[in-house]
C-alpha cells in the first residue's frame, strides 16, 4: 500500500479540469482534490526510522509521538539530495502535512537541532520538487532555509 500511495504522491498535482492519467501525471483537479481534501495535521516527535532509499519509492520517515507512530512521506529523492535534508533516527520533527489513510503527506518538515525546514508542497498541495507549472527543481529550488 505505501508503494502505491508513493508512486501516486510522486506525481505532480495539475489544476486543471477534467482527470485521469496523462503522461506519467495525476491530470486534472482530481489529482489536486485528492490531496488538498485532506485535513492539515501538525506531528512533532522523534523520528523512530528513516526509509530513504534510491528505488524504493517515495522517501518516508517513522515519526514516533506519544504512544503512536505516524508515517511522513517527504518528497523526491533527487530534492532531498539537492536540498541536503538527511534525517537520522533519534532527532527531534515537527512536520505539518496532509492526513491520508496511512500516514502524512509531508508540506513542511522541521528538523530543529539543525535549524532547518525543509518545504515539500505548496499552498495548493503542488510538490515544489516539480516546480512551477511542473519544471522539475534540480539545483536546490530554495526548498530549505537554515
Amino acid at each position: 500500500m505505501r508503494l502505491i500511495l508513493a508512486a501516486i504522491l510522486s506525481f505532480p498535482l495539475m489544476a486543471q479540469p477534467g482527470g485521469g492519467w496523462r503522461g506519467g501525471r495525476a491530470a486534472g483537479a482530481q489529482g489536486e482534490a485528492a490531496i488538498a481534501a485532506l485535513p492539515v495535521v501538525e506531528i512533532s516527535g522523534v523520528i523512530a526510522s528513516v526509509h530513504i532509499s534510491r528505488g524504493q519509492g517515495m522517501p518516508y520517515l517513522e515519526v514516533k509521538h506519544g504512544n503512536e507512530t505516524t508515517v511522513l512521506y517527504l518528497g523526491a529523492m533527487h530534492y532531498l539530495i539537492a536540498e541536503n535534508f538527511n534525517p537520522k533516527a533519534g532527532q527531534q520533527i515537527t512536520a505539518k502535512g496532509y492526513r491520508a489513510e496511512d500516514g502524512v503527506i509531508g508540506i513542511q518538515v522541521t528538523l530543529p537541532a539543525e535549524k532547518k525546514t525543509l518545504k515539500l508542497r505548496d499552498e495548493h498541495g503542488w510538490p515544489v520538487w516539480r516546480g512551477p507549472a511542473g519544471r522539475a527543481v534540480t539545483n536546490g529550488g530554495g526548498g530549505a532555509s537554515k
